[in-house]
């Protein structure tokens, strides 16, 4: 028995999977569609008639998570040449940075809500920059852009673990 399907696998329309994961060097699939469990959880607490901005989107297969709020827009570098669309999706290809000095002020702070989930500290700290320019916002990656990564090496035979 395979491994089991990511959960917001059934709501992907199956005419756009084959587009979207058999793209190029496409790095989810079914059974991993980039932590949607945190998008369900969101979608579950965000009043439907708000837009949702999704900063760092990727994929976007959590476009049809959000297909019955208002809106959902994408933003994302543009690695990924095909997203997900549901009816209510308009996507952004540009840096998080970019697109919040662009079209930030545009929105209505009382009914949007933006996400930055799992996104790299690569270019800016885009968590702080969604925090700031959003009134109602989740920011979650698991390492600080403050913080070093750690690296972790075996010791050589006869070394000392400690």
């Amino acid at each position: 028995m395979g491994e089991p399907l990511d959960p917001a696998f059934h709501l992907l329309p199956a005419e756009q999977i084959d587009r979207v994961l058999g793209q190029h060097m496409c790095d989810i699939d079914p059974t991993f569609l980039g932590f949607t469990n945190i998008y369900l959880a969101l979608a579950s607490v965000i009043p439907k008639h708000w837009t949702i901005v999704d900063l760092g989107c990727a994929y976007a297969p959590q476009a049809f998570i959000f297909k019955d709020h208002e809106t959902y827009i994408g933003v994302d570098l543009g690695i990924a040449k095909e997203r997900f669309e549901a009816g209510n999706t308009t996507h952004y290809t540009m840096p998080i940075a970019e697109f919040i000095d662009k079209y930030g002020a545009d929105f209505h702070q009382e009914t949007t809500f933006a996400i930055c989930s799992y996104v790299p500290p690569w270019q800016n700290d885009n968590m702080a920059l969604a925090r700031g320019a959003f009134k109602n916002v989740f920011t979650y990656y698991p390492a600080s852009p403050r913080d070093r990564f750690i690296a972790i090496r075996q010791a050589a035979s006869g070394e000392s673990g400690t």
